[in-house]
């Protein structure tokens, strides 16, 4: 972990509230809870793939000097898709069973506007007549609960679909509902980062202490992490917020249409106004008044920096602003959007100079996207002024009501800020404008001349309307686990991991070595046994495939627990495009051993199942039986369908061979674990030597309570066999692999096959650590 930067390496934040997925493809997916028990089930099979602040950092660092080693040019072959998860108050209560999730709800604080929730708020933050909830596509009380909002981002539109099929065939199987789909993408071509209005979106972001580098940030204003992520610093938690809230955000999420062609052509006739009181040329042009509006150029560029002309082509947008020696506006008018959403140092209200620390605790993360096509009154393929468009805009803040409400209602709609001027300023003529019983629409233009001071009154209707609007809170990972089980449960620090403490440790031959980064547990989709050695097995998690050890002292360590600092790992992790047999795999979901051929000339034959598209396949595969494992694949994907014994299967999740059922009679037998709409269950199946392979159904569906050992699982990822602990003394050792933890028990041979917890839940850590 950097000691500078720790907040870079978290595990425990989501990645989309300090890094930012910023792709050019999200998808958010509002969605309700029908089944609880089933609903937790798809949060603990959703929870591993929820994308960290460290991966997501990762990724951004390198394409970003990808980017710059191109010369400005996308790397082609550098993508992701992530995935983030949000809550409402409903969605936590549903996941608890608690009416009351809050101990306490102090008034007026951000508590309170989370459980009331943005519809109840709505009036106050002016959305009122054409923006009231009754015209709301979500969010409002006529419209159906959200319980959780789920984004989906890609840097790719295939990538973000085949996610996006695979979330919705995974809320199909669980009955969660999709009360409301909204899609986004970045505008083409030279419109690339600006939203439908033509100005470059997303310039004015803070750069946060502990994540970005102050060399590297963009302004010299560095925020405490504390303002948008609950915990990370010694800035209090918000009245009311629990342990449980730590290391998490509140999201805001408003679907915000644009009238493109409205809003140009009131820009034009304000100019005119403009005109005939002398206070510009006859010769100006709409987009000089358009940028004293916005308070920036079109490409990102400030008025401040450039008072007279656009700048030229090419010239980059800033965001070190000072407005301290325009105080009144005269070059960035005070009712700008600039100024009404983070007016900086240089804000005289009440006729003193505030602090610009004020204006700090009011910031907030955007993370936006456009929706609809651009605005093209050329083109006759719908993309006229009537085409839905806008701005899908998500934002994220330590408190919804300091920040984000604050900003709305007391900044951009209120005309008396800042206050005490005569004339008042005005509303933000961008995104807010004419409201019902809040502002008339009129704003106060500044100007001077031969020292003069003079005022033009313009006016300006809503051109920005809210279609939809949600608050939701981004938990931490830890806490999100703890949801799977119907518990709040607070992480112990910012990394996930019990002590941050680093000591020197003693390797097997005496010697010391220094302090190692921490390593965080992770998912183990599959262990697949190597086929030449009991003592490598591989593991697989995600789209990386590492070697692990697994011989006498490892398993000794693993079983025994007598040192928790236990590391397997014995090779550098690989992709899974380094296999030619795993070509277009994205992520394993079990492997099943072919019985009758292992160890058959030279090669080991396996089904091995994975999901495409929302869908799970499987396909046979070969492993060579030598120091090369050389791998291959035999066929095309096939259907689940394929297979008797899976009938009414959509997922297999683990599969674990009967100890003394191997080969018996020709037949071995499994027990395969899946997934169904009502929770994880287990079938017997068998599967007969020969060519044709015979499968069957032994016995039909069973609840996983059945397994005395398995108790607290909701779904297994994976079971590996202890070596050495295969049938001895009736008895047979198995790992058991579910929620980022494993446990060991046994299982016995016989009638019944009693099964007994030998050792309780620890986490994943060892199977990600080096030896």
């Amino acid at each position: 972990m950097s000691a500078q930067l720790p907040l870079r390496d978290s595990t425990e934040i989501q990645g989309d509230i300090l890094a930012g997925f910023k792709k050019d493809y999200m998808t958010l997916l509002f969605l309700q809870f029908g089944d609880v028990a089933a609903a937790r089930n798809w949060l603990a099979e959703l929870v591993p793939r929820i994308a960290t602040t460290e991966q997501v950092a990762n990724f951004n660092a390198k394409f970003h000097d990808a980017r710059e080693a191109s010369a400005g040019d996308d790397p082609k072959n550098l993508k992701a898709t992530w995935l983030g998860l949000s809550l409402t108050h409903a969605g936590l209560q549903r996941l608890t069973g608690k009416t009351e999730v809050f101990a306490d709800v102090p008034l007026g604080g951000t508590v309170e506007a989370f459980v009331q929730g943005s519809a109840t708020r709505a009036g106050a933050l002016g959305d009122k007549g054409c923006n009231a909830p009754a015209n709301w596509a979500f969010g409002a009380d006529h419209r159906p609960p959200i319980h959780a909002v789920l984004t989906i981002a890609a840097d790719l539109e295939t990538d973000r679909n085949t996610e996006l099929n695979r979330q919705l065939e995974a809320a199909s199987r669980a009955a969660v509902l999709i009360v409301h789909q909204q899609n986004g993408a970045t505008l083409p071509g030279k419109r690339r980062g600006k939203e439908h209005f033509g100005f470059k979106d997303g310039v004015s972001e803070p750069a946060v202490i502990g994540f970005d580098d102050p060399a590297k940030a963009k302004s010299d204003r560095m925020i405490p992490a504390g303002q948008f992520v609950l915990g990370t610093d010694d800035t209090p938690l918000p009245d009311g917020a629990p342990d449980w809230m730590k290391y998490g955000s509140f999201q805001v999420v408003r679907r915000l249409g644009q009238d493109v062609p409205g809003w140009w052509a009131q820009v034009g006739t304000e100019l005119q106004k403009l005109r005939e009181a002398k206070v510009v040329g006859q010769d100006t042009k709409s987009e000089w008044l358009a940028a004293r509006l916005v308070g920036r150029w079109r490409c990102g560029a400030s008025v401040a920096r450039f008072p007279d002309a656009a700048p030229p082509p090419g010239t980059d947008a800033d965001n070190d602003l000072s407005f301290r020696d325009d105080p009144d506006g005269v070059i960035t008018p005070l009712f700008s959007h600039l100024r009404k959403t983070a007016p900086r140092d240089g804000l005289v209200d009440k006729g003193e100079l505030v602090d610009e620390k004020f204006m700090d605790v009011r910031r907030i993360i955007r993370r936006g996207i456009p929706f609809g096509a651009p605005f093209d009154p050329a083109n006759e393929d719908g993309r006229g002024p009537d085409e839905p468009r806008g701005l899908l805009f998500v934002c994220y803040q330590a408190d919804l009501a300091r920040q984000f409400e604050f900003i709305q209602a007391d900044w951009v709609n209120d005309p008396n800020f800042p206050h005490d001027r005569d004339p008042m300023p005005g509303p933000d003529p961008m995104i807010s404008g004419l409201l019902p019983d809040v502002t008339t629409g009129e704003i106060a233009f500044e100007s001077r001349t031969n020292g003069d001071r003079k005022t033009t009154v313009l006016s300006f209707r809503p051109f920005v309307t809210t279609e939809g609007s949600v608050y939701a809170f981004t938990p931490s990972i830890t806490t999100l686990r703890g949801l799977t089980q119907g518990r709040l449960q607070a992480a112990t620090s910012i990394g996930g991991t019990q002590n941050g403490s680093q000591e020197w440790t003693t390797t097997g031959t005496g010697q010391t070595r220094p302090p190692q980064p921490p390593v965080q547990p992770g998912p183990v989709d599959e262990i697949l046994p190597w086929p030449d050695t009991e003592e490598r097995a591989w593991t697989f998690s995600g789209r990386t495939v590492r070697v692990v050890g697994t011989g006498a002292a490892e398993t000794g360590a693993l079983t025994t627990g007598s040192d928790d600092r236990t590391g397997v790992v014995v090779d550098t992790a690989a992709d899974l495009s380094t296999w030619p047999a795993l070509a277009g795999v994205e992520q394993i979901d079990a492997i099943v051993p072919v019985p009758d051929e292992q160890s058959v000339n030279g090669e080991s034959s396996y089904w091995l199942f994975h999901t495409v598209g929302g869908t799970q396949v499987y396909r046979r595969i070969y492993i060579s039986c030598d120091a090369r494992h050389a791998c291959r694949s035999v066929g095309d994907d096939r259907a689940l369908s394929a297979w008797r014994s899976l009938k009414d299967v959509t997922r297999v999740d683990a599969v674990l061979p009967v100890p003394d059922q191997r080969r018996v009679d020709g037949k071995t037998q499994y027990w395969l674990f899946h997934t169904t709409a009502q929770g994880r269950r287990y079938r017997l199946i068998s599967i007969a030597d020969g060519g044709m392979h015979t499968d069957e159904v032994v016995r039909g569906d069973r609840d996983l309570t059945q397994w005395t050992s398995l108790r607290g699982i909701t779904e297994v990822d994976a079971f590996h066999f202890v070596p050495g602990k295969y049938r001895m003394n009736g008895q047979t050792w198995t790992w058991v692999f579910h929620d980022r933890r494993y446990r060991l028990i046994s299982i016995a041979d016989g009638f019944g096959h009693a099964d007994t917890l030998l050792r309780e839940d620890r986490p994943n850590t060892a199977w990600f650590r080096g030896v």
